[in-house]
């Protein structure tokens, strides 16, 4: 039951002349009543725990001004955008890509006064291009939280203790949260010498958990295989406090990137409980996004072949708008959360139209396998 999905299950094409012709834009979708009916159930189950938490329901617009919204954006988010001319201005517009970004805007910019701190939360789609054969979707359908003005292990366990109250209380009875710190890897990576242009595609790439793209990557740049073993195992470091143990002594002394496991055993702790077995070290957890810059962390279920949702720490990115705060927050994919939901505890109606979709197999956090972002 875990490939079940809320799209409907009618044909997105027909044939019009005899050539076939699609009927709703790929990557786009179509909800029919009894599975809108179990979308907004569960969306409405999330927003509880999140207002029940002290988060508060922001409503986004669809569309931004490019140019306002762009320093939030990274270049490949920038690339997959759908733009469109304003026609009273003239002015590039872009469909609602990213949340978070517009989110950071508009607390930068002042529309939410000057108290601090805010905790903000939402559903919304975010709208991005893809590749018609990429496996990812144009239109995402998300949940998500924001943390605005609290700083420190307070914040990070505050976000990810959210988090986990949310996947338990829709129903899902199996998953990973697999929690690292983009500082960690990055001062890896600088400590290595890679170049610039270097050190950014090895980011992707640990993004991705693409390891055959690492090694030639490593190679490439001519790095000592000592320092390139470093890196491999650090990518397939995730498990309990001895991940820890092991990070330490693969860096030494070096207190750039001991700072950074510091912090990873302080949230931990704090988010471990006994008999909790949910929550992972990861120290290779390198989330795609540019603007993330602490801790980060990713959502896993069986048998859903991509991260249920994630998010993490990114203090900078309301700078980039004018204003610096502290912030944190997450997003989950609903359509990948429904499938990946127990049918066992939560079984569907009989009436719900429900699509059975090709799906990869289930990537755990430490395989090698590369991985797609949410």
């Amino acid at each position: 039951m875990g490939s079940l999905s809320l799209k409907a299950s009618v044909s997105s094409t027909s044939l019009v002349a005899g050539r076939e012709r699609s009927l709703i834009p790929v990557g786009m979708s179509t909800i029919l009543p009894a599975a809108a009916r179990r979308i907004r159930h569960l969306e409405q189950t999330l927003l509880a725990v999140l207002a029940r938490g002290g988060y508060e329901e922001i409503i986004l617009p669809m569309f931004e001004y490019l140019d306002v919204l762009a320093p939030g954006l990274e270049p490949e988010l920038l690339e997959k955008c759908y733009q469109l001319v304003d026609r009273t201005t003239g002015r590039l517009m872009v469909l609602r890509p990213d949340a978070t970004a517009q989110i950071a805007r508009t607390v930068a910019m002042g529309m939410m006064g000057e108290r601090l701190p805010l905790r903000l939360c939402y559903r919304t789609s975010v709208f991005r291009y893809e590749r018609e054969h990429a496996g990812r979707d144009r239109e995402i359908f998300q949940v998500g939280a924001e943390l605005i003005g609290v700083d420190g292990v307070v914040g990070d366990a505050e976000v990810l203790t959210l988090l986990l109250d949310c996947l338990s209380q829709v129903g899902l009875s199996s998953f990973k949260v697999a929690v690292g710190h983009v500082g960690f890897f990055t001062s890896l990576l600088v400590r290595s010498g890679l170049s610039t242009e270097g050190q950014k595609r090895v980011e992707q790439a640990a993004a991705r958990k693409d390891i055959p793209l690492l090694e030639e990557l490593l190679a490439r740049e001519g790095m000592a295989r000592s320092r390139g073993r470093i890196i491999l195992e650090v990518l397939e470091l995730c498990g309990g406090p001895e991940v820890l143990s092991r990070g330490r002594k693969l860096v030494g002394r070096d207190k750039a990137l001991l700072k950074p496991l510091d912090r990873l055993a302080q949230v931990y702790e704090r988010l471990v409980s006994p008999g909790q077995k949910s929550v992972l070290i990861d120290l290779g957890e390198f989330r795609g996004f540019e603007y993330y810059d602490g801790i980060v962390f990713d959502v896993f279920a069986p048998g859903i072949g991509a991260e249920l949702g994630g998010g993490g720490r990114y203090d900078h990115l309301m700078g980039r708008f004018g204003r610096t705060a502290a912030s944190s927050g997450f997003a989950l994919d609903v359509d990948r959360v429904f499938r990946a939901i127990d049918s066992s505890v939560r079984p569907l109606p009989p009436d719900a139209t429900v699509s059975q979709t090709k799906r990869r197999p289930s990537t755990p956090p430490p395989s090698r396998r590369a991985r797609s972002r949410a």
